[in-house]
């Protein structure tokens, strides 16, 4: 118990940096940073508590999506700024990298078969993450709506 706690707030803190710096490459408005970083996060502890519980990572991967597409729209509503500036560097982690770079040194290698299980998990995690994304972008804009900003 104590482990899966202090686990959960070392993703949470490495994938908080890791977004916060990336959000700064990206860009994004210095008010924006932190609640980029959360975003992302966020997304992050829902992959890591769904993996924990299912050890399936293309599910994993889609309720990760689903988490950070529905905070960038909250927060989109909420603090009246578009959507991608939170959306893109939250799904920073859940990007399939590894797959990828294990694609291309199988290419390399010359080794067609782990060439094609590697590029099919790729497309899958990739899949899942915009299917995620179009789902909750779907739902009307005022479903995210926690408070009216007009009202702070």
């Amino acid at each position: 118990m104590n482990n899966t706690i202090y686990n959960l707030m070392l993703n949470f803190a490495a994938s908080f940096i890791a977004i916060y710096a990336f959000a700064i490459l990206y860009n994004a408005p210095r008010k924006e940073l932190i609640p980029c970083a959360i975003t992302g996060a966020f997304g992050w502890i829902v992959y890591f508590l769904v993996m924990k519980k299912t050890m399936d990572v293309v599910i994993s991967t889609f309720f990760g999506a689903v988490t950070v597409a529905a905070c960038s729209r909250m927060l989109s509503y909420t603090r009246c700024a578009p959507s991608t500036l939170f959306l893109i560097p939250g799904i920073l982690p859940l990007v399939p990298g590894t797959q990828i770079y294990n694609t291309m040194k199988a290419v390399i290698a010359d080794d067609l078969y782990l060439t094609f299980q590697e590029a099919v998990k790729a497309f899958k995690l990739a899949g899942v993450i915009a299917v995620g994304i179009i789902i909750v972008f779907s739902l009307p804009y005022k479903t995210f709506a926690l408070f009216d900003p007009k009202e702070k």
